[in-house]
């Protein structure tokens, strides 16, 4: 074995490179060097050489950059050039009982039981056309719909490719989750659920998503390292299962850990 293949990783690097980690590295990169050429030009110089060959084979230089790079990353409101809609997304949903939730959309008959959850296909008729009319929208108006369906008094903006609802806590949210959670609330409404109640359903409501909110394509089971390419924004843990669109990779749903087991 090669000294580069002790230093390649393949999962952090070529298709799965992440966007976030290499300009981390890159700045950290470039400051030790500025520091160092002021002692000497030499040495600066080997250090250019060495951390730039080590995040071009392996990805980063500084140990444990996958964890912690990602989490940074998504505390700012615009992206790396890495396609924001694969990162996860702030949910519109509030504090609910879960049990209080599913009474109520049994009573309104948004859900049904046969052995197996189902929506009903009144309710999913609805919330349907209600997201194929906000795909239309741009951000600024998808974005306004949000905070106008919040059950909360809210603000909207657009900062890159996340959609603002400023409130009691601002909300980053990624298109395709505005558009499925805002659709949601209004058909939820329309089904005579109240609408702090309907938006603590929202986020489970994203399960039952068969089509992409934002682009229309199919949606399939599949893991974070798959649509987002490595760990891009899931936190060091590739292997969790999400819902995502197979056309545009919109994360549409994370699923939890005990769920996936």
């Amino acid at each position: 074995m090669s000294i580069l293949d002790t230093i390649r990783r393949p999962e952090y690097t070529g298709e799965n490179r992440c966007n976030q980690c290499t300009i981390a590295n890159s700045v950290i990169l470039a400051s030790i060097i500025v520091v160092v050429s002021r002692r000497s030009k030499r040495l600066a110089l080997l250090s250019a050489s060495i951390g730039a060959a080590l995040i071009w084979f392996r990805g980063y230089f500084v140990p444990y950059t996958p964890s912690f790079a990602p989490k940074i990353a998504a505390t700012l409101p615009f992206s790396f050039d890495h396609e924001e809609q694969t990162e996860p997304s702030d949910s519109i949903g509030g504090d609910t009982t879960p049990d209080a939730v599913l009474d109520a959309l049994f009573e309104a008959g948004v859900l049904t039981d046969d052995g197996q959850l189902y929506l009903s296909e009144t309710f999913e008729l609805t919330w349907y056309d209600r997201m194929q009319s906000l795909r239309t929208k741009s951000d600024e108006s998808v974005a306004a719909a949000a905070a106008a369906a919040a059950p909360f008094e809210a603000e909207s903006g657009v900062y890159g490719n996340r959609l603002l609802v400023a409130g009691p806590h601002d909300l980053w949210l990624s298109r395709s989750v505005a558009i499925a959670e805002t659709a949601a609330i209004n058909a939820l409404v329309e089904s005579g659920v109240d609408r702090r109640t309907a938006a603590g359903a929202v986020r489970p409501l994203r399960m039952f998503l068969e089509t992409c909110p934002a682009c229309g394509g199919p949606v399939s089971e599949t893991m974070y390292r798959n649509c987002c390419g490595g760990t891009r924004g899931v936190y060091d843990r590739p292997e969790r299962t999400v819902l995502a669109c197979e056309a545009c990779d919109a994360l549409l749903f994370e699923f939890d850990d005990k769920n996936t087991e």
